[in-house]
């Protein structure tokens, strides 16, 4: 089985969100990494998905769900549970990330498909606008920080928007900013790519050892049989230990062919 879903953000007009198409057998983990591509969240606060009575949740090293949702009748695994086993039952839930600035997507299963080779790699079909910054604080912090940005004779304005580059790879801050294809070339790899697997590629041994292309979005580390921008290095360095060493090691640089 395999679904397609709605994600949208709540309390932001006009409205922020992503249609998705995702295999069953992922788990609610991999969902959330899902989303966070999909979003281009950048994964560093804590999430929980909530049906009607049940919560699987994230848990921090000093917080259980138990502790934070004790009304609820049951806590699932969000790393052992697939989302076939809720979403066959469930046509909606709410997904939040980042339990401080709370930002809550309702999740809306629009259809139920058969799962085949096509459906087994997450694909964002449509969607629209950027999401807010993170930390600024929730829905009405963004709209301090929409206005701030708008008013070209606000003293803050330029300070705001360089320090919401974090979130936009350096472009200047656009809330109606939504690219289709740059959200799919980073579903491409998001269930593959886990701390795990950064460890393994960056950190031991050789580390990373290819060869350096220039192609159309920039330079590029092709090793046989994949191929990794800056972008996703650096989403790839992002989830080692901090002062992890690493190894990148290039041969000759030369322009990818197309």
């Amino acid at each position: 089985m395999a679904y397609q879903i709605k994600v949208t953000l709540r309390g932001i007009t006009p409205p922020v969100w992503r249609r998705l198409r995702v295999p069953g057998s992922i788990t609610f983990e991999q969902l959330h990494r899902v989303i966070q591509a999909s979003f281009g969240w950048l994964n560093y606060h804590l999430y929980r998905f909530d049906f009607e009575g049940i919560v699987l949740m994230d848990e921090g090293p000093d917080d259980t769900a138990a502790e934070l949702w004790k009304d609820k009748t049951k806590h699932l695994d969000p790393n052992q549970t697939l989302i076939s086993s809720l979403f066959e039952e469930y046509d909606e839930c709410l997904y939040e990330y980042d339990l401080g600035d709370s930002w809550k997507h309702d999740i809306v299963v629009e259809k139920r498909l058969k799962e085949n080779k096509r459906n087994s790699v997450p694909v964002c079909l449509a969607g629209a606008r950027h999401r807010p910054p993170e930390d600024v604080g929730g829905v009405d912090g963004y709209e301090d920080f929409l206005a701030s940005i708008r008013d070209k004779n606000n003293p803050e304005r330029e300070e705001k928007l360089r320090w919401a580059e974090k979130d936009t790879g350096g472009r200047l801050f656009d809330p109606e900013y939504f690219y289709l294809d740059e959200v799919n070339r980073k579903l491409e790899h998001v269930l593959k790519d886990t701390p795990e697997f950064a460890q393994r590629l960056l950190a031991e041994e050789d580390g990373l050892t290819g060869t350096l292309r220039i192609g159309w979005f920039g330079p590029v580390i092709e090793i046989p049989g994949e191929a990794f921008t800056w972008d996703r290095l650096g989403d790839l360095v992002s989830m080692l230990d901090d002062n992890q060493p690493i190894t990148i090691k290039v041969g000759k640089q030369s322009r990818l062919k197309h």
